[in-house]
């Protein structure tokens, strides 16, 4: 056996194993071995971090054997090597290097003391000691440059660059990586090589050349995989996942940043992957996931502050204060960015200083204190114009022309700053600024009573923001995307609506349902789903790790929702047991996260799909149904009457706010019966009474004014914020409900109408009924067992048998799908909304995954349309999930339902659709039945139909 068969043998090999190897071949056992374990470390390290980590391990074994001052030396110079490089331990790795080079200055090897220095300087750097770094580096290169060592100098400017890529001194940066490149082009290091042109792609990225630091990454991407580079290949990614976000690119910055995380991980390295998640959470922020930034940055804080890696860490603070200013919650805002302020400041990090000035900016603009914002925003631009940072440099001008619009004293000034951030923006390819200086211009634009250039430049700020929507990977990322973006809609439809002539109204109508509900809509068109086959070792863990979170969920929600007992100490418990709910939901909901942007194809997010247009949906409705869509402006109510024969508006129906007022009074109550109708029987007269008074003003606040437009038609409403929790077919008119007069249905916007009335008609043939009853709902089985003879055949599955599993695989057969079981709204947490059935509670998460070609699907249960209404409109809730999965009509409750009540209106309405009736006439004759014999509106109007009528 040779030597270097020897060191592969005892890199690979436990602690035990070493010191019988070394003892079996004492004859080995010599400075040769040192040296071949030593070129092992360095020849593994980028592409097999454990082997490296086994060499260094193994060297330190052979010096416990052989005290050769040699050996002694190269086993700390491994040593400090692996601490930096695989554990990230700055600290230890700089003392076993200096006691690496005292041993090789010992033994007169002065060349080999200088090269030791090389990854020092790196550690130094890591702790934010940079002027001791460059000193270190330079005086290393002096002595590597005498004995004629061009590698090692070559590695010693590497290095350095890296120094000064964390100060964000570029141009310096820039000299020493050609300065090293040329080195290591020179020896023909084919490896160091593509450290350089990555260290130059990441400073020419910062500059905004994006074209040349795209086609360098991609060159050592190339390379560094064809070298089996591994490590190399993580940190590439991860920063063309970085240039990808620069430009706005939001779906192939996910899909890099997502696989240089899992290629970190898989290498075993924490401190690395840190930095990978920091990345993420940038991106996350940008798509205004605040919370889960927030998340991220906390525990990658966490990490760097343990490891003292100041850069990161301060980088950390600034972009949690920025995730936190987006929540609302300005102290903890200041707190964040004034210890991002301390961090940079000790770095002596000028661009990291001047990025806090521009987060303080935010913070003041936020709070409506514009001065100090564009005083803040003029500073730190000056400072990052010195840097060449240039998105830096035009978010600053961005948001100082902003400010100084918002002041309103000096349009010139606001107007230069404005158009010239939009210039070099637009030259840079820089959208996410370019976006924001076409709204601000059109806000200045409407200000001045120039309409055409407001509109052209709402109209440029729109292309802008639905083109990086577009190849975003998942419904959840669009929808946060879009929920700060607003503005250039709502101004277009206030334009249209404002036409003289009034011949913009369907304009005005194609604007409101390009903001609203877009997420849900789009994803119809091209949904994404989890893969259910691991297409990676680590896909495969996180695929096992869900389910077993899942499982972990599932036991939590049936200890919170046992039926309440007479223990006062369960109060204590629950909160217990909320908390460890959410802490399994946010890891889900992270896991989750992780499977939708990992996109191995490179072929982006979900298709594309045209525009809808207004004689699509007036097709649709034929003559026999009206669509009432709503909308606010400026806080007050409009509607947009569309019919067979034309799109008319009525404005002035009234502030959103009075209305929320009278609806949260109705709500009141409604709930006065949620707990039991025997208490109050006796007050059930007056209760109806007091509950009519409120459906008679919402009536007159939202319908009377429209009403006489509609005829004798189908009415099909589409609400808007807090209407989505109006019972519009229970408004009274003073003399009837609106149900006694006409059929009623709903819609989250009209596009997902006209995509519901897309999908194929089959008769009703095969239904699945799933019913789970209890002591709270005893009737449930009464329910299910009595519409099975309804149909020419069904599945009835009943306690046990209604599992999730069942669901999955019986469902995609069914023309109904009839789930009868507790459902629960989460307003903290909407997207793990749920219906508990045998075997844990199914999610809206979960009813993604359903695959469904049914006619309808009905969820009798409590609150199973309630949804949490984005800023967009985009509704977050169980009916997502079903619509997600392909259902065309969906039956649901906008509040906890009786039990009785409940089973009669099942009944009925599937009676009524037996006979031919279409949904929305079913309901409608099973609510006027039961509202004969129960006139409060809490037992016959729960109920609504969402989707195809």
């Amino acid at each position: 056996m040779d030597r270097a068969d020897l060191a592969a043998r005892l890199a690979a090999a436990s602690d035990a194993e070493q010191a019988t190897l070394l003892a079996g071949y004492a004859v080995l056992a010599d400075s040769a071995l040192a040296q071949a374990l030593k070129t092992l470390y360095f020849d593994t390290i980028a592409s097999d971090p454990q082997l490296a980590a086994g060499a260094a391990a193994a060297l330190s074994t052979l010096a416990h054997v052989n005290d050769s001052p040699e050996i002694q030396a190269l086993a700390a110079w491994t040593r400090g090597l692996a601490a930096l490089q695989i554990e990230g331990q700055s600290e230890r790795a700089i003392q076993a290097l200096d006691e690496a080079a005292a041993r090789f200055e010992a033994i007169d090897q002065h060349q080999t003391a200088a090269a030791t220095q090389v990854s020092k300087i790196h550690a130094l750097a890591m702790l934010g000691r940079y002027d001791e770094a460059i000193d270190c580096g330079l005086r290393a290169r002096d002595t590597l440059l005498r004995y004629d060592d061009t590698l090692s100098a070559g590695k010693i400017e590497l290095n350095l660059g890296n120094i000064y890529h964390r100060r964000d001194q570029y141009h310096e940066a820039e000299q020493l990586y050609h300065a090293a490149r040329e080195r290591f082009a020179a020896v023909g290091d084919e490896r160091l090589m593509i450290y350089a042109d990555n260290g130059l792609a990441n400073i020419l990225s910062l500059q905004h050349n994006f074209r040349a630091a795209a086609q360098l990454y991609e060159q050592a991407l190339a390379r560094a995989e064809a070298a089996g580079l591994e490590v190399t290949r993580a940190e590439i990614e991860c920063n063309l996942g970085s240039l990808k976000l620069f430009q706005g690119h939001y779906d192939r910055a996910l899909a890099y940043l997502e696989q240089s995380r899992r290629r970190y991980a898989e290498l075993e390295m924490p401190h690395e992957s840190a930095i990978a998640e920091l990345e993420l959470a940038d991106a996350y922020l940008e798509l205004n996931l605040a919370p889960e930034a927030a998340a991220i940055y906390t525990r990658a804080g966490a990490t760097f502050a343990e490891l003292e890696m100041r850069a990161e860490q301060a980088r950390t603070l600034l972009n949690h204060g920025r995730a936190r200013l987006l929540l609302g919650e300005m102290e903890q805002a200041r707190e964040l960015l004034a210890e991002a302020h301390r961090l940079y400041h000790a770095e002596g990090n000028t661009l990291g200083v001047a990025q806090v000035r521009v987060a303080e900016a935010q913070l003041a603009y936020a709070a409506g204190s514009y001065a100090v914002s564009a005083e803040a925003a003029a500073a730190a631009e000056a400072t990052v114009a010195q840097t060449g940072a240039v998105g830096q440099r035009l978010f600053a001008r961005w948001l100082r022309g902003e400010a100084t619009r918002a002041l309103g004293l000096n349009d010139r000034d606001a107007r230069r700053l404005l158009e010239s951030a939009l210039q070099e923006a637009d030259e840079r390819g820089v959208p996410a600024v370019a976006q924001r200086c076409y709204t601000s211009l059109g806000l200045m634009a409407k200000a001045s009573d120039d309409i055409a250039g407001a509109e052209s430049a709402f109209k440029s700020a729109v292309v802008l923001i639905e083109a990086m929507r577009a190849p975003l990977p998942a419904d959840e990322f669009r929808a946060a995307f879009a929920s700060d973006k607003r503005t250039p809609y709502t101004e277009l439809v206030q334009i249209c609506l404002a036409d003289k002539a009034g011949g913009r109204v369907a304009e005005a109508f194609d604007y409101v349902e390009r903001e609203r509900s877009r997420a849900l809509v789009e994803m119809l068109h091209g949904a994404i789903r989890l893969p259910t086959h691991p297409r990676d070792p680590l896909e495969a863990r996180l695929i096992a790790q869900l389910e077993g979170l899942r499982t972990d969920l599932n036991w939590f929600y049936s200890q919170i929702n046992r039926p309440p007992d007479d223990d006062t100490s369960r109060l204590a418990t629950i909160e217990s047991l909320y908390q460890s709910a959410r802490e399994r939901e946010a890891q889900i909901a992270e896991i989750q996260r992780q499977l939708q942007q990992h996109d191995p194809s490179g072929q982006g997010g979900l298709a594309q799909f045209e525009a809808l247009e207004i004689e699509q949906i007036q097709r649709d409705l034929g003559p026999d149904t009206a669509l009432v869509e709503y909308y606010a402006l400026d806080g007050e109510l409009l509607a947009l009457v569309v019919t067979d024969e034309g799109v008319e508006v009525e404005r002035g129906l009234g502030k959103e706010e009075a209305v929320t007022s009278v609806l949260e009074q109705f709500r009141f109550q409604i709930g006065t019966l949620l707990y039991g109708v025997d208490r109050v029987r006796t007050h059930l007269s007056l209760l109806t009474a007091r509950t009519q008074h409120h459906l008679v003003t919402l009536y007159d606040m939202l319908l009377r004014p429209i009403e006489g437009r509609l005829g004798a038609r189908r009415l099909v409403v589409v609400p808007y914020h807090a209407l989505h929790y109006v019972p519009f077919h229970a408004l009274h008119d003073g003399e009837s409900y609106l149900i006694e007069r006409r059929e009623i249905c709903y819609a989250p916007s009209a596009g997902l109408l006209h995509h519901c009335h897309r999908q194929p008609r089959r008769p009703l043939r095969h239904a699945l009924l799933l019913g789970m009853p209890d002591e709270r709902i005893p009737l449930v089985r009464h329910e299910v067992e009595a519409l099975a003879p309804l149909f020419a055949s069904s599945s009835v599955l009943v306690d046990g048998q209604a599992t999730r599993a069942a669901l999955r695989e019986q469902a995609q057969t069914a023309d109904v799908v009839h789930l009868a079981c507790h459902g629960q709204f989460r307003p903290d947490s909407p997207l793990f909304s749920s219906l508990q059935l045998a075997d844990g509670w199914l999610t809206v998460r979960d009813a993604y995954d359903l695959q469904l070609h049914c006619q309808l699907v009905t969820l009798s249960g409590c609150e199973t349309g309630v949804s949490a209404i984005s800023p967009g409109d985009d509704l977050i809730g169980l009916a997502r999930g079903f619509f997600s999965a392909g259902a065309a009509t969906l039956l649901v409750s906008l509040w906890t339902v009786d039990d009785e009540s409940t089973a009669a209106c099942m009944t009925l309405f599937y009676q009524q659709l037996r006979t031919g009736a279409a949904p929305a006439a079913a309901l409608r004759h099973a609510q006027r039945t039961l509202l004969e014999h129960h006139p409060h509106p809490f037992f016959w109007s729960p109920f609504v139909l969402l989707g195809r009528w």
